[in-house]
């Protein structure tokens, strides 16, 4: 967790140009990782689908969109 900390506090925030950017590095890595979580997701045989691992992985997905989507229209 101390290597993520070093990499975000190393952008430059300082005009709204490199906001802008990071906040569009922010949302290529959420992007990511909403993907990682979709592909989990679908490898849970149909027989688990209805276990708390599932439900918390859709639950995530629906987080992580309504993150994009806010984060998108910020900029």
């Amino acid at each position: 967790m101390r290597a993520n900390n070093l990499i975000f506090n190393t952008i430059d925030i300082s005009t709204r140009p490199k906001r802008r950017r990071a906040v569009s590095l922010i949302i290529d890595v959420l992007m990511r990782i909403r993907n990682a979580e979709i592909a989990y997701m679908e490898r849970i045989p149909e027989n688990f689908q209805l276990c708390d691992a599932y439900a918390a992985a859709d639950e995530s997905i629906d987080t992580l969109t309504y993150a994009l989507d806010l984060l998108s229209d910020a900029y």
